[in-house]
């Protein structure tokens, strides 16, 4: 069995924290709130709804979340998704492009809304790299629940024990330890190394560059005991 990569987004392929960061800012302000930005940064790459309930301290349902939620994908939308191609990881393409022609299944496992997913993955040059997205609300639980990395590993046809997941957020390593999967870790998003290692990654690395002699070793990535970097 070929082992397939799951692979986040925001931090992992495509190095959009900071911009969502100031997305965040903009409309926490807009509702008269505000918020250091190293708490606004520690939610990118959550469920945005849940994230603005935070911080702007209202029940997910609440029609100003709700409010929020949409005014920040129309601010994403603006703002980050033109730059989008020049926000890709170095190596990104690359490593997708060999990991494809070696035969390797791949997937996104995203708590982005699927539309936002598809926009962004698109706007960068990245969406017909991957052979399925599993994206927020298409399963009842979220990361660090395993169901979206599950839905990924039925849609790749693939055990959850041939997956790696791919993330830089501890959330992305929790799921993927509670699927079953191979946690890998890159420090280019939200977590430190640290974090990471301490959250179960089996490795940690500096980006897709550093990442992509791993992934493409033959004749799959197991057994991975290399030494976290």
């Amino acid at each position: 069995m070929t082992t397939a990569i799951l692979f986040d987004v925001d931090g992992t392929l495509v190095d959009t924290p900071a911009a969502m960061t100031t997305v965040l800012r903009t409309v926490v302000a807009e509702h008269g709130r505000t918020a250091a930005d190293d708490r606004l940064r520690a939610t990118v790459g959550r469920p945005l709804a849940a994230s603005l309930a935070g911080l702007l301290e209202l029940p997910t349902d609440h029609p100003a979340v709700v409010q929020a939620a949409d005014r920040a994908r129309e601010l994403f939308t603006q703002t980050v998704i033109p730059s989008a191609p020049r926000l890709v990881f170095p190596g990104v393409p690359e490593l997708l492009a060999a990991l494809r022609e070696r035969g390797h299944p791949l997937a996104v496992v995203t708590s982005k809304v699927r539309p936002s997913a598809i926009e962004l993955l698109d706007a960068a040059g990245l969406l017909d790299a991957f052979d399925t997205l599993a994206c927020h609300g298409m399963t009842e639980r979220g990361k660090p629940y395993p169901d979206l990395a599950l839905l990924a590993a039925a849609a790749l046809d693939t055990p959850p024990a041939d997956c790696v997941v791919v993330g830089d957020a501890v959330d992305d390593v929790r799921m993927a330890n509670a699927a079953g999967m191979r946690p890998i870790g890159v420090s280019t998003g939200v977590a430190t190394r640290a974090e990471l290692v301490l959250a179960g990654a089996r490795a940690v690395y500096a980006g897709p560059a550093a990442l992509g002699p791993a992934l493409l070793d033959e004749p799959t990535v197991r057994p991975f005991d290399l030494t976290p970097r």
